[in-house]
């Protein structure tokens, strides 16, 4: 059965539609100039049309939520619950070429929120009342019982050992719980004294699953789409950095190439793969695995990657012995990056385009924030396509002398689970020499969790662990638009249009 966090990937739901539609309204304002107060506030009226209710008790009801929403696109902070607005704050705090978001860019909209029940084990309708009552022979703690010609659990006793689920003929009992609560793998989730959802910040590392599965679309993330289009209108220079993931995301028949020419066109003044940060780290990072292996005194050691920061801040929180095998490396967003800086002129502006939310948190750290002026999802770039009225399938395709020719093969593998160890290895193996490597890898954080107990334990020493937040790496990001099979055939084939096998050179602050 597919995790909490993939069952709602891949469709068109009512929830994903009017986050796009909310997105692509207001980039729209923006690029038509009709920056105003009262169209800022006429957005939720666009999203939920009349005044019937769609989704909710009634359409006011649908359009707060909206407007909530609205605050969050903007890069603001939410209302805290109860407290009243009646206008939205003045749009010229929000019309700058300046990042303004700030933490907790991850947050509960707790108007949207419908108090999911906590996680429990419940007997269903399918129960019969069969007379071999299995379940109540396998309950450990006596917790299963027969009450009115059923069974019937007592949740007080209940250890949640799903021993009942298992033997039921019926499969008449399952486990319940919240879907964001489920998806988080750093258990931040919980529930208020009113039973709403509730975000702990402090344990929160901002990878964003729970934005993609909660079925109410009650928790949301701050974006930088009103800043981007604002620097874009007011004629500063933006380069735009592409994470490797971006293969297919915007549709299957869209080359990388035609990708990077729409990029142009909505005026980027250059545009790069990030892939070619991620060449500069394999060389850094086989260089710290070469001297870890060679190292024959001390206590034995291993390298765990640096690229995903959801990842990093799991182990540094929930494993500090750990923390200093961690490489403190620079992402390969920051590494490519630091090239447009050296290279551009003062006062030119970096976006970086990609699956994540978590690097939102990353750029706002010093110190990133020098290097990555705004982040942007692949979901809020297909907004501000649609807004500016950019057909990728109309763009005419690349000639054979306008590939794109930024990185290594090996670079380009980074976003599929397993591709940043494979790449270190390898790179350490055929050019450093080094081998046999022991890796060690996981995706998703509950995974990482297990993966980091197991080192502390003592049952594996690796030389070299990989952590990555999102299933499957970051083609699983919680800001990508592609299917998963469908994203990791894509990288595969970028990957072998590669002009080179390894990374030559590694660039100089």
């Amino acid at each position: 059965m597919p995790r909490i966090f993939e069952r709602l990937r891949g469709i068109f739901t009512p929830v994903t539609e009017i986050r796009r539609k909310l997105f692509t309204e207001l980039a729209r304002m923006v690029v038509e100039g009709r920056t105003t107060q009262d169209e800022l506030e006429a957005i939720p009226f666009k999203i939920i049309k009349d005044d019937k209710p769609h989704y909710r008790c009634c359409a006011f009801r649908e359009r707060a939520i909206v407007r909530e929403r609205l605050r969050m696109a903007c890069g603001l902070d939410l209302l805290d619950r109860g407290a009243h607005e009646l206008r939205l704050p003045d749009i010229h705090k929000i019309i700058t070429p300046e990042s303004i978001i700030s933490e907790p860019l991850v947050n509960v909209i707790k108007i949207g929120c419908e108090k999911c029940p906590e996680d429990s084990v419940v007997v269903t309708d399918l129960c019969r009342n069969c007379l071999a009552h299995p379940c109540v022979l396998v309950c450990p703690v006596n917790a299963v019982s027969i009450i009115d010609a059923r069974s019937t659990i007592n949740q007080e006793k209940c250890i949640k050992c799903l021993r009942c689920t298992n033997v039921c003929p019926y499969q008449a009992i399952t486990r319940r719980g919240r879907p964001c609560a489920q998806a988080c793998g750093v258990d931040a989730i919980y529930s208020d004294s009113d039973g709403f959802a509730e975000i702990d910040h402090d344990k929160c590392v901002d990878c964003g699953l729970c934005t993609v599965s909660c079925p109410f679309g009650a928790i949301a993330d701050k974006t930088e789409i009103v800043q981007v289009l604002t620097a874009l209108e007011q004629k500063i220079e933006v380069n735009a950095i592409v994470a490797p993931s971006f293969v297919s995301q915007f549709g299957r028949k869209v080359s990388p190439e035609v990708v990077f020419k729409a990029l142009h066109q909505v005026g980027f003044h250059d545009v790069r793969e990030v892939a070619l940060g991620a060449d500069v780290d394999i060389i850094i990072e086989a260089g710290k695995l070469a001297g870890i292996i060679k190292k024959e005194d001390g206590e034995r050691s291993f390298l765990g990657t640096s690229c995903c920061p959801s990842w990093v801040l799991t182990a540094k929180n929930h494993f500090p012995e750990l923390e200093r095998n961690i490489s403190e490396s620079y992402t390969p967003m920051v590494e490519t990056a630091r090239v447009f800086k050296e290279e551009r002129p003062a006062g030119s502006k970096v976006v970086f385009i990609g699956p994540c939310i978590a690097k939102k948190h990353e750029s706002l750290q010093a110190p990133m924030e020098d290097f990555v002026d705004f982040v942007l999802t692949f979901e809020e770039m297909a907004a501000i396509f649609v807004a500016m009225g950019i057909d990728l399938m109309e763009i005419e395709p690349a000639s054979p002398g306008q590939t794109i020719n930024d990185a290594s093969e090996l670079g380009r593998g980074f976003p599929v689970a397993g591709g940043v160890s494979d790449a270190i290895s390898v790179y350490a193996e055929r050019v450093l020499g080094i081998k046999p490597v022991e890796i060690a890898k996981a995706d998703t954080l509950r995974e990482c969790r297990k993966l980091l107990s197991s080192i502390k334990g003592g049952t594996i020493q690796p030389d070299l662990v990989e952590g990555m937040a999102c299933p499957d790496g970051c083609i699983g990001g919680p800001g990508t638009l592609a299917p998963l099979k469908t994203a990791h055939r894509a990288v595969a084939a970028f990957r072998k249009e590669a002009s080179k096998d390894l990374p030559t050179r590694k660039m100089e602050p």
